[in-house]
């Protein structure tokens, strides 16, 4: 199952799919992830169970995006500041068996 990103569709679509079945969207990130499923959502954003298909075994990861729930121009600037910290201290951390290794990061 890949589930559409699409925050206003969220349709779960065949695992042939590369375009969302009913809003057209692109189900791929960066050419590479493909979310299955919704793990959770909270303040800043939603999480899916991925998958990376450009690796053999197409090892599970997980996707978060950012989707503020706070509303007004200075919270969504902030929130978006929390959560690229929050990359660039993963990407700081480096590899620690209790923390989550950032594969990638992208707009």
């Amino acid at each position: 199952m890949r589930q559409c990103l699409n925050p206003d569709c969220l349709h779960p679509n065949p695992d042939n799919s590369t375009f969302c079945q009913k809003c057209g969207n692109q189900l791929l990130l960066e050419n590479r992830y493909y979310a299955e499923c919704i793990l959770g959502q909270g303040a800043f954003g939603r999480t899916f169970l991925a998958r990376d298909k450009h690796k053999p075994s197409k090892p599970r990861c997980v996707i978060k995006q950012f989707l503020p729930q706070a509303q007004g121009t200075n919270n969504i600037q902030k929130a978006s500041e929390l959560f690229a910290q929050e990359a660039q201290r993963l990407e700081e951390l480096g590899q620690h068996p209790q923390i989550p290794d950032l594969l990638a990061y992208f707009t």
